[in-house]
């Protein structure tokens, strides 16, 4: 039996809402963080850019591309609805809540530099 992930978030900077978590970052910023749990891991989901946004950026696929070649823990991609979304996925196998954690706080912080380099601005 896997532990409920929404234990493992009660610090005053992560928020449960639902099947997903809000990562509250420096200057006021935050990123909501959708959870699934899938047969041996949680996949992590957050939005870089809905469509309406992403549809603008000519060069996305190629930022997108570049951006991939230098992260280890988030995958960037754009979904069947035309956004960007970062990924990724956290083994059931040992996780701790420290761990959990550290994922949540790096998808979040992840996405919310790669919006920012995208539109200058919270675009969520």
């Amino acid at each position: 039996m896997v532990a409920d992930w929404r234990r493992f978030c009660n610090v005053t900077d992560l928020a449960v809402d639902s099947h997903a978590v809000v990562v509250s970052l420096p200057g006021g910023r935050s990123h909501r963080i959708h959870v699934k749990e899938e047969v041996d891991a949680y996949r992590l989901d957050a939005t870089v850019v809905g469509e309406a946004v992403a549809s603008t950026l000519e060069d996305l696929p190629l930022e997108t591309w570049e951006r991939n070649r230098g992260t280890e823990l988030v995958g960037f991609r754009i979904d069947a609805k035309g956004r960007l979304v970062g990924t990724a996925w956290v083994p059931f196998a040992g996780l701790t809540p420290q761990e959990f954690r550290t994922y949540l706080r790096t998808v979040a912080a992840e996405c919310d530099r790669f919006e920012f380099q995208l539109t200058g601005r919270d675009a969520q």
